[in-house]
């Protein structure tokens, strides 16, 4: 797992690193095993408001999450499991916290799981502003801060 600050740290890892017991910011969790991707969405977030939890691996952000993060942005394809697997897995350890998948041409029996376990799916490319608006829905439905 890697934290990463605020704005302006271009997803490399924080000289002080954020401490999520202490911040005041909305925490997001993103899951996925492109460090490119990563890097990028921690840095979009990061301007955005949010500090960031970064895992690779459905097995590191099962370590790390809890009752702090505000949301979960989940790949599908990661190495260790699928991310609708990861969103359920979280969902019967008795944590609600809101989560949305990203993924390229989700299949129907995708969406109907998804949507069963109440998570958004964000279609890759992630070219639009998106991501971040349903981010923004969640984190605020949820009662998780207000940005």
């Amino acid at each position: 797992m890697r934290k990463l600050g605020g704005p302006g740290r271009s997803g490399a890892p924080s000289a002080h690193p954020m401490d999520p017991l202490l911040t005041l910011r909305p925490i997001l969790l993103i899951v996925d095993d492109d460090a490119e991707v990563l890097r990028a969405l921690g840095f979009m977030a990061g301007t955005r408001g949010y500090d960031i939890l970064s895992c690779a691996t459905a097995a590191e952000a099962m370590s790390v999450v809890d009752g702090r993060v505000a949301c979960l942005v989940v790949d599908q394809n990661l190495p260790d499991v699928q991310g609708i697997r990861l969103i359920q897995h979280i969902r019967s350890a008795g944590l609600r916290t809101p989560a949305l998948l990203i993924t390229t041409d989700p299949s129907a029996a995708l969406r109907r799981e998804a949507a069963a376990v109440g998570a958004p799916i964000v279609e890759k490319p992630l070219l639009d502003e998106s991501l971040f608006q349903q981010i923004k829905r969640l984190v605020a439905d949820a009662g998780c801060g207000d940005l």
